[in-house]
């Protein structure tokens, strides 16, 4: 497991962009080790340090307007990745 970002994540949410669009953990994957923006199919976005993916779950640091949590999720929940 990899640790999670010294810094925090960037002030400015980044706008949905539906060209960034896609679903699955080979497109995922790519995202390991890199801070990113998430939305989920309900909406709900928040900022996201991917450090493994198994069987459809998404493992990383996520952060909580003042630290990062260690979480777990379905990939099928992520609706687009920025």
């Amino acid at each position: 497991m990899r640790k999670k970002p010294a810094t925090r994540p960037p002030s400015v949410v980044p706008k949905y962009c539906r060209a960034m669009k896609g679903t699955g953990p080979n497109f995922i994957r790519q995202y390991i080790g890199f801070l990113v923006y998430v939305w989920t199919v309900y909406g709900r976005g928040f900022w996201v340090y991917p450090t493994g993916i198994s069987n459809g779950i998404l493992y990383g640091y996520v952060w909580k307007t003042s630290h990062y949590e260690f979480s777990q999720f379905r990939v099928s929940m992520i609706d687009c990745v920025y």
